[in-house]
């Protein structure tokens, strides 16, 4: 039998860094897994703070079945007209704008611009007659009551 010794070395040396490799995979998976169970309470904290916050104002939380609807309709106008059906006929600019941002229905880079469309789109559907303004950024859709 022939000693290679290069050959043993060369065995070592991959041994050695595939261990070394898996070391750091090991940690790299214990730090995903720390800040998975992290994102994973601060997001229960945070359904659970909403949750109560629309108790206290008496509001109801808007169902996953609405954004699957909205994606479907045609244009801002549509989903404007669907979201204020959802609360009892009521829309504020405020929330809709936030709302339409948030979910990626408008696509802009700053929610400010959003906020311009959606105050743009129901005063125009207000002089169409499709809203009334209620008092300073509320509408209310027109045979809705």
């Amino acid at each position: 039998m022939t000693n290679n010794h290069s050959l043993e070395e060369g065995l070592r040396k991959l041994l050695a860094d595939a261990l070394s490799e898996l070391g750091k995979l090991e940690r790299d998976k214990e730090r995903l897994d720390e800040g998975i169970t992290s994102l994973k309470a601060e997001s229960q904290a945070y359904e659970t703070a909403l949750q109560g916050y629309l108790r206290r104002t008496g509001r109801k939380p808007i169902d996953e079945s609405i954004w699957a609807k909205m994606r479907k309709d045609k244009n801002h106008k549509e989903r404007l007209i669907r979201l204020a059906r959802y609360n009892g006929g009521i829309i504020k600019v405020n929330e809709a704008s936030t709302l339409l941002f948030t979910k990626g229905f408008i696509k802009s880079k700053k929610r400010a611009n959003a906020y311009q469309v959606v105050q743009g789109l129901l005063a125009d559907m207000t002089d169409n007659g499709i809203f009334e303004k209620a008092s300073p950024g509320q509408y209310r859709l027109i045979g809705n009551q």
